[in-house]
């Protein structure tokens, strides 16, 4: 830490709880009933029978004396008033004698274009009492579950759908032979015996077997629940803002508060919030400018450094040349918390989703089920992967924020650099920036993007409105940036032109003509400026347009866009603290990521029912 201020109470330690802002409490609001939802669906789901697979049920040609079954505990779900808690789960083809139990239909439907096409449409009928008999001629009298514990499961061989028909699917009594054979799912329950229908399959005859459909009503409201968790857990992970932000937002509330007796100025906060200061070519002082003002909310932390009142001598240091107040060498490196609720959000979302993918590839279920599991299971994998890669990017910027010292500008060296300063003028001088009839005075780097007031009209006849954006422009002109040390040129065309990250903060200024709107960001002289890149020497061609001191070796380079080292490069607006704000501590950036992607890989590859 410095000696001039002691920020060591934004190092969070280990665990560190940011109070949401109104915003976020929007996030943490749905995310909560989403975990509600997901809750009170899992709370359910154990109201319903848990039923085998299949494939584990014994298989018979035909149904069998009541103590041949192997009769064992049912699972959970099964209630009392309805089930036996013994019963044993089979597989025989049956006859359907008497009772409906599903019915389908070919209808045409028509499209929107006036045409249309031939739409097969099946749906299982309401349990009923069935009157169904083995190929012996044993008859029973089975049902779906009449309490509605579980619902009918059944598949029927599909007819050709190119005309109009419809038909119920049920018995025609002992004597027809058109009557429906089906491979059955029954439970049996011993005292009294008793046969519930689970699923059933149409088959062409008795001695053909087919599995029918898997009953796994209790397992698909469990993966709703895990569903709405999993989106619960997304939404309140990106509802907890990084730790350091809350504070920083507090020292300037502070800021504000402070500022609210005092007169807005150039390079004062005040009442109206600072003022920037307006610039012709060739450092000619024009005055403060009327618009845009820096507020509060984004201003210095700890208070402007003071402009000069001429700039003959930008490249040179100030006074005694001592480094700006809020330069990291004197202030230090603030930590974020290493776990924040972002961590524990992350780990629901994944864990959920993960849980949700493996468990529709593994647990019995249609085809359908299958096909979405394994297109969960790529999904979520692709996902984990570009998290991890965006992880690792972002670890990389912070870890050479963190370990490369921020250089005082008089002592820049060529290579890999960081600075931290304060926006001064070139002999650019700060142009004039028009646009949407209002006029923007003491800026160095701006864009503005315009909005059209658009209305439409869809084919029910409902209008809706909006703001539709239109057009973006970008702006800059050489300035320079000063840490009390020392200045040095930036151009922010060589940032455009290396494709070079440029953030100039917040909107400062959004005004609106009849159904136009426009908003602005900026950084103007007397901004706070951060930097990381590469610093390299300034041609004598850069040299001759935008000056220089050829007794100041800072005077003679530049920063611009990262090419060799391959690592970030930065134009930021605010100062290193800033930056800092926005990031995560490296267990959360990376960690939490890279064990979500192997625990995902590992699932991938080896889990098994």
């Amino acid at each position: 830490m410095g000696a001039d201020y002691d920020i060591k109470d934004l190092d969070h330690g280990l665990f560190q709880f940011s109070p949401p802002t109104g915003k976020h409490m929007i996030g943490y609001g749905i995310a909560i009933v989403l975990f509600i939802v997901g809750f009170l669906t899992y709370s359910t789901s154990l109201t319903i029978p848990d039923v085998p697979r299949v494939d584990e049920a014994e298989v018979y040609s035909e149904l069998q004396e009541p103590d041949v079954y192997d009769y064992q505990p049912v699972q959970a779900g099964y209630d009392a008033e309805e089930y036996n808690q013994r019963a044993a789960f089979i597989l025989v083809n049956l006859e359907l004698q008497r009772g409906q139990i599903a019915y389908d239909s070919c209808e045409y439907v028509e499209n929107d274009d006036g045409g249309g096409s031939w739409s097969y449409s099946f749906s299982m009928a309401e349990a009923e009492r069935l009157t169904m008999v083995d190929r012996r001629g044993e008859i029973i009298f089975p049902a779906f579950s009449l309490e509605n514990s579980l619902s009918p499961e059944g598949e029927f061989f599909k007819p050709s759908c190119g005309s109009h028909w419809s038909r119920s699917i049920d018995g025609n009594g002992p004597e027809s032979d058109e009557n429906y054979i089906m491979t059955a799912f029954l439970l049996v329950e011993e005292r009294p015996l008793r046969y519930q229908l689970l699923s059933v399959q149409e088959v062409s005859s008795f001695g053909y077997t087919e599995a029918p459909p898997e009953v796994t009503q209790r397992e698909d409201r469990g993966r709703f629940a895990l569903l709405f968790v999993g989106f619960g857990g997304l939404i309140f992970m990106y509802s907890v803002e990084p730790s350091l932000k809350h504070d920083l937002r507090r020292i300037r509330r502070s800021n504000r508060s402070n500022a609210k007796d005092i007169s807005s100025g150039v390079g004062v906060l005040g009442h109206e919030g600072r003022l920037f200061q307006h610039l012709g070519p060739n450092f000619e002082v024009l005055g403060a400018a009327d618009s845009p003002r820096r507020s509060a909310e984004t201003d210095w932390l700890f208070g402007a450094p003071q402009l000069p009142t001429s700039y003959d001598r930008v490249f040179a240091a100030d006074g005694d040349g001592a480094l700006m107040r809020e330069h990291p060498s004197r202030l230090g490196s603030p930590q974020p918390g290493t776990i924040t609720l972002y961590s524990i959000g992350a780990i629901i979302f994944s864990g959920s989703f993960i849980w949700l993918a493996a468990d529709l590839r593994a647990r019995d279920g249609s085809f359908f089920h299958s096909v979405l599991g394994w297109g969960m299971t790529a999904f979520v994998t692709l996902v984990n992967v570009l998290w991890f890669y965006s992880a690792w990017n972002q670890f990389r910027l912070q870890r050479t924020i963190h370990d490369l010292p921020t250089s005082p500008v008089r002592s820049v060296a060529v290579g890999q650099a960081e600075i931290v300063g304060q926006v001064r003028p070139s002999i650019a001088g700060t142009p004039e920036v028009t646009v949407g009839g209002r006029t923007h005075q003491g800026l160095v780097l701006w864009q503005w993007k315009s909005y059209h007031y658009e209305c439409t009209t869809d084919s029910d006849g409902d209008t809706s409105c909006s703001w539709n954006h239109v057009e973006t422009k970008n702006g800059g002109v050489p300035f320079i940036v000063h840490d009390g040390t020392g200045g040095i040129l930036i151009d922010p065309m060589l940032w455009e032109q290396k494709k070079g990250e440029i953030d100039r903060g917040m909107v400062v200024d959004e005004w609106t003509r009849g159904d136009w709107k426009w908003k602005l960001t900026c950084i103007g002289v007397g901004d706070p400026i951060y930097l990381l890149g590469d610093c390299e020497p300034r041609k004598n061609d850069h040299l001759e347009a935008w000056g220089s001191d050829p007794t100041l070796p800072n005077a003679l380079v530049t920063i611009v866009p990262s090419t060799d080292t391959g690592e970030g490069s930065v134009l930021h607006y605010g100062t290193e603290l800033d930056v800092l704000a926005n990031m995560r501590s490296t267990f959360e950036i990376l960690i939490v990521p890279m064990l979500v992607f192997l625990f995902g890989i590992f699932m991938f590859i080896n889990y098994t029912p």
